[in-house]
């Protein structure tokens, strides 16, 4: 369910960040540092916020990188139109592309194979994900948080009510995120073994080159896997403890999902 802790007045153009809380870690707060008035959560209609936690629901979807987040995301959205999908992976990648400040430093930290720091992933966060919080929208996140500061500083704005987590083996992210291409044009997706282009290189579209993006190639890709098993496994753990998590695990998505909608629809339909 999510739970706006404040809601905000600007005094400046910027953007107010609505999931903004005095009880953010130091990196959060960092980011909230904005010309803005904090306003207590009292003074706005309780009937209306009451009505918007009732409606929404918050999601999360887990796991390495490269292990079929993305997939099973779509496939939950299909299934589950309630939700809006929400990934950090392809808002960091599209800021990287169009080259803005979050995007300039984020690469140096993609293109090393290290993850993206807690205080540049919160801004993010925090930015793109305010506007569905405020109008009760339930939420699918994917690719946040990461790690346990970042799970902490989610708690103070929001109540997580389900945890998917998908466990696939590093050899198999490996080999898939290896044969991945892409055009940078567009965005759009190739893969070698299911999903390769008509003319091998091109663009089936433009006929534009492709390319293998530094952050799948495989060298970037093991220590990708490896920072994620040092870092944010114990977020596995976290949301075990909260009894919110299952784990699902498996090498195909075609075979993971049916596991993952059943769960979902027991889930939810438990829920007022």
């Amino acid at each position: 369910m999510i739970r706006l802790a404040y809601s905000l007045t600007t005094t400046s153009r910027s953007r107010p960040h609505a999931f903004c809380t005095a009880a953010f870690s130091s990196s959060a707060r960092s980011i909230c540092s904005s010309p803005t008035v904090f306003k207590s959560a009292a003074s706005v209609d309780d009937t209306d916020l009451a009505e918007n936690e009732a409606m929404s629901q918050f999601m999360l979807i887990l796991g390495k990188p490269g292990g079929g987040k993305g997939t099973i995301s779509k496939k939950i959205l299909k299934d589950f139109p309630m939700f809006t999908h929400f990934s950090t992976g392809d808002l960091l990648r599209q800021h990287v592309l169009q080259k803005t400040e979050i995007g300039k430093e984020a690469k140096k930290h993609m293109d090393s194979g290290s993850l993206v720091p807690d205080d540049l992933m919160i801004r993010l966060v925090l930015d793109e994900a305010e506007k569905e919080a405020e109008n009760g929208n339930s939420l699918l996140l994917d690719g946040f948080p990461r790690t346990m500061e970042q799970a902490k500083a989610l708690a103070e704005s929001v109540s997580v009510d389900l945890v998917v987590d998908l466990n696939v083996p590093n050899d198999t992210i490996i080999e898939r995120i290896s044969e991945r291409y892409v055009h940078l044009g567009s965005g759009r997706v190739y893969n070698l073994s299911y999903n390769p282009p008509r003319v091998p290189g091109l663009d089936d579209v433009t006929g534009e080159k492709l390319v293998q993006r530094d952050d799948d190639k495989p060298e970037t890709v093991r220590r990708r896997l490896e920072a994620y098993d040092k870092v944010t496994a114990p977020l596995v753990r976290y949301y075990q403890e909260k009894g919110v998590l299952k784990t699902f695990s498996g090498t195909e998505s075609d075979v993971i999902y049916p596991q993952v909608k059943r769960w979902l629809t027991e889930q939810l339909q438990k829920r007022p």
